[in-house]
């Protein structure tokens, strides 16, 4: 059974049966050759075929460099087309191509010519008289020559002949007269491939790594609207922080106006011992007013008296006065007091 292989698209294996061994090559030179040999050289017309036959005992594995690689099967056969038209990049032209055994090493050849035209005799042929029918004749209006047209060609004065456009395509190149090594340029070629498709790899590689950055940089992008809303938050609670501490440093310069509190408290103490003091003095000043009265009435000696009482009453009246004044005092610095506490305490806080 001949087994089918993949070469680089450009190859279309087709299976057969081959189960002969009586020949070595046969087809030498035509569009399709027979191969029962191993390394081998062969000749074989551009768009042409070849049948590699493994009579061996091992698996014959060959690989012909930047064209195509498989491998048989002892006692199978695989099929091998070597096309010229529609074949895409890689068509096998004419040229030596070279086969080289994975296992032993040794190189095989296809040498790829062009047909060689049959010239064919041309047959005379006697001409056949046929009478002809008359016909109307129509007059055609004659049309001026062109000197341009565009079809792709340049036309003469007259419309009889044109010349063709130059190819500008991949076979417009210069022939190359020095001696060319096919078999390094078939390695070159596989390692060109080899290196256009890594490139290839790493430019699907960089594609992926330019969406990844992509993705990185519209994240970036969130959090950055995300800060920038954070910072006006902050700027807010910074203006309303600055307006708490404006509020404490007016309500603290309100309590040093107010003064000390425990000072205040002493100033109303000191003012309630003068007025216990005063007190005293008035019920002392009383007791002697009562003690002289009653003297007077046993005295005969009124008019002293009279003046010591006088005396004694006028004091009595001034102590009084004196002892409302501070009373008075003492109930102002209290009601002052009182108003400081409960600023502090319904206003403050404390």
């Amino acid at each position: 059974m001949i087994k089918t292989i993949t070469a680089l698209t450009v190859l279309t294996l087709v299976a057969t049966i081959s189960m002969s061994s009586a020949y070595a090559i046969e087809g030498e030179g035509t569009s399709h050759v027979e191969v029962d040999e191993y390394p081998f050289n062969i000749t074989i017309l551009e768009g042409g075929s070849m049948t590699l036959h493994n009579n061996g005992e091992q698996t014959i594995n060959f690989v012909s460099h930047g064209w195509f690689e498989g491998s048989v099967p002892a006692n199978d056969a695989i099929a091998l087309e070597f096309p010229v038209v529609n074949c895409g990049v890689t068509c096998f032209t004419e040229g030596t191509y070279y086969v080289n055994d994975l296992n032993g090493g040794d190189f095989s050849t296809i040498t790829i010519v062009k047909p060689v035209p049959v010239y064919v005799e041309p047959v005379y042929v006697a001409p056949v008289v046929v009478e002809p029918t008359p016909e109307p004749v129509i007059v055609e209006p004659i049309l001026e020559p062109t000197s341009e047209l565009s079809f792709g060609a340049t036309s003469s004065e007259t419309l009889g002949s044109f010349e063709s456009i130059s190819d500008e395509g991949i076979f417009n190149v210069p022939d190359y007269d020095g001696e060319v090594d096919m078999i390094t340029m078939q390695i070159q070629l596989a390692e060109v491939t080899a290196q256009f498709n890594d490139s290839i790899t790493k430019l699907a590689e960089q594609k992926v790594s330019m969406e990844n950055h992509d993705t990185t940089v519209q994240s970036l992008n969130t959090q950055i609207g995300s800060l920038n809303v954070t910072s006006t938050e902050v700027s807010t609670l910074e203006q309303t922080v600055l307006s708490l501490q404006l509020d404490k440093d007016e309500l603290n310069a309100q309590i040093t106006t107010l003064g000390n509190t425990t000072a205040t408290d002493v100033k109303i103490a000191e003012l309630e011992s003068q007025i216990v003091t005063l007190d005293n003095a008035n019920v002392t000043s009383t007791t002697t007013i009562a003690e002289l009265s009653a003297n007077v009435i046993s005295a005969s000696d009124t008019s002293v008296l009279d003046s010591k009482i006088a005396n004694l009453e006028a004091q009595v009246v001034s102590l009084t006065s004196e002892r409302d004044q501070w009373k008075q005092l003492a109930n102002n610095w209290y009601a002052v007091a009182m108003d400081q506490l409960k600023v502090m305490v319904d206003i403050l806080g404390l």
